[in-house]
């Protein structure tokens, strides 16, 4: 066992020696991650690597493997999200993430909203392909009101305590997913649902977890508004939650993202009860070994995505000019496709996207997987705002009012401008001249949404709704529809 990997023990040690056991008592540790979006492969970061399913999974071994020779029970859930965000999960929608996880033994993980990313279908194969169960108690198919998949699995604790786990998922799948992935289902309310579980598990648990995929803050009004519920294990908003937070009687837990983190809390459980414990959140990095079988798999899914990235999806009769002096300058052809794309997709009346995240130019002839993902390298996702035509023109003046070629240029679609000097002119909408007192859906990705570029404006206002799928997601199967494109410059920006 590695330095690190005695150090998270002695963590339970302390615990152990600190609170002292009546018979009925039992030690417990959960592990935890969550929004993982397809981070298989380990990253250099400062020259160092980090994150990586492989070592996870050896660090996950170790405390089982101490646990086990201890008499400790270990858990070890992941809270919604394997899917979407690097090119591994877009081409292979999450088969090599469920067999890692098969192999790490995961004991359950709940529905996130990008399960659905890829639609019902797709969500089944991975459905039959994991060997631990997927959870979620609160969607509902429409038509029969029965549950959309299993909302609980039991497990016994070392000293024959009943325990449970649930899934809950956020409503907001509803709208950040394309529509067409959830027909036919509906997510009722969290909290309501939390309370009708615990009711059903009366007598039958005692100890009692909620995997969450609903974000920290509504992880803290779950833990405060529902009795009965020991730890919830949470995700989706992406939050570094160290130590766990207490919410009521309850704990909450979270681990960041892109599995750069394992959670880790012990307990323990008298009764059913958590009467101790500790928590913390264990960096995923070099001073673990890859385990070498799940290494195995993410390299066998990586060698093959290099064939995979060969693959032609349209063809182009021009050159797609991405010239980084150009699109953050001008329109371009290249630009006017990816806006004219996401705008579609989007059902939105303009499509804005920053220039500096359309990263390479495209030749005529064949384009392939890898010359969009290279084009579109950053895996944003794409969401939806309400704007006023006066909320609008602020963001365009501030883009009009920056040096060129500046990373924020907005390339656009459904829209035309004017820039003279550094002063917006004329704008157009659909046809006609932007009115400052019409609401608006403008498409942009997630990054400019959040401020990103300078455009904190677009932080004001509506909440964005966000579509669940990602840029180079989106242009990949629209140009398979299309077949051939023929984009133009059409002076849809004009600078003067």
């Amino acid at each position: 066992m590695n330095t690190r990997a005695f150090r998270a023990t002695l963590t339970l040690c302390a615990i152990v020696l600190a609170a002292g056991m009546a018979m009925s008592d039992c030690y417990v540790t959960v592990l935890h991650f969550n929004d993982f979006h397809g981070h298989l492969q380990s990253k250099e970061k400062d020259g160092k690597a980090e994150g990586g399913i492989a070592r996870m999974a050896t660090m996950v071994d170790e405390v089982r493997q101490y646990n086990d020779a201890h008499g400790v029970t270990t858990l070890f859930f992941e809270a919604g999200d394997i899917l979407q965000g690097t090119p591994l999960s877009t081409v292979y929608k999450g088969e090599p993430d469920v067999k890692c996880l098969n192999l790490m033994r995961l004991d359950a993980m709940c529905i996130g909203n990008h399960e659905f990313d890829f639609g019902q279908d797709v969500y089944e194969k991975m459905v039959s392909l994991a060997e631990f169960p997927i959870l979620s108690a609160n969607i509902y198919y429409t038509n029969t009101g029965q549950r959309f998949t299993k909302a609980i699995m039991y497990f016994t604790l070392a000293d024959g305590t009943n325990g449970a786990a649930f899934g809950l998922t956020t409503p907001e799948t509803a709208v950040q997913t394309s529509p067409k992935n959830v027909i036919g289902l509906r997510f009722s309310d969290p909290i309501e649902e939390a309370r009708k579980v615990i009711g059903e598990l009366r007598g039958k648990a005692d100890f009692i977890v909620a995997i969450t995929h609903l974000g920290y803050e509504e992880d803290l009004k779950l833990g405060e508004a529902v009795d009965g519920l020991d730890l919830i294990i949470g995700g989706h908003s992406h939050t570094e939650v160290q130590p766990p937070t207490e919410a009521g009687d309850t704990l909450v837990c979270q681990a960041q993202s892109y599995g750069l983190f394992l959670g880790q809390v012990d307990m323990l459980v008298s009764k059913g009860d958590i009467v101790k414990y500790r928590g913390f959140l264990r960096p995923v990095d070099e001073r673990s070994r890859p385990r070498p079988d799940v290494q195995a798999i993410v390299d066998k899914y990586a060698d093959e995505l290099q064939e995979r990235l060969a693959e032609v999806v349209a063809t182009t009769t021009v050159d797609l000019d991405g010239i980084r002096e150009h699109i953050r300058a001008s329109e371009t052809n290249l630009g006017n496709l990816v806006c004219d794309l996401i705008r579609d997709y989007a059902q939105a009346d303009v499509c804005l996207w920053n220039g500096g995240g359309i990263r390479a130019s495209i030749d005529a002839g064949p384009v392939t997987v890898g010359d969009i993902l290279t084009v579109l390298p950053f895996g944003n996702i794409v969401a939806n705002k309400q704007i006023t035509g006066a909320e609008l023109r602020k963001v365009l003046e501030f883009n009009a009012a920056q040096p060129r070629p500046f990373g924020g240029f907005t390339q656009v679609s459904g829209m035309t401008m004017e820039i003279i000097g550094d002063k917006l002119g004329k704008v157009t909408v659909g046809g006609q001249p932007l009115d400052d007192a019409k609401t608006y859906t403008l498409a942009a990705s997630e990054f400019m949404l959040a401020g990103g570029d300078g455009y904190s404006m677009l932080t004001e206002g509506s909440e964005p709704v966000y579509l669940g799928y990602s840029e180079s997601a989106i242009v990949l199967e629209a140009l398979r529809e299309l077949g051939t494109v023929s984009p133009a410059v059409e002076g849809r920006i004009i600078i003067k």
